[in-house]
């Protein structure tokens, strides 16, 4: 995840039943491997349809060259 926005509408109580609602638009699983980026909006909501919070995420692909670096890190310099 490289970026999130969560804009709050109103409270929940603890018992209340709500939906949560994601929506993915932007690049297709195949461009992932490829840098793509991609967003997902949501949603929650109570039961009645009154809005909880709305968000957005921005999500990109890790790089593949990263996954080697913890273990190139010395002892004495953590």
């Amino acid at each position: 995840m490289c970026a999130m926005t969560l804009e709050y509408r109103r409270e929940c109580g603890r018992n209340s039943v709500l939906d949560s609602l994601t929506d993915i638009s932007g690049a297709n699983v195949g461009s992932l491997a490829d840098g793509g980026l991609f967003e997902c909006k949501h949603l929650l909501r109570l039961e009645d349809g009154a809005e909880i919070v709305r968000g957005r995420t921005e999500w990109r692909p890790k790089s593949a060259n990263n996954f080697g670096v913890v273990s190139q890190v010395s002892a004495e310099s953590t």
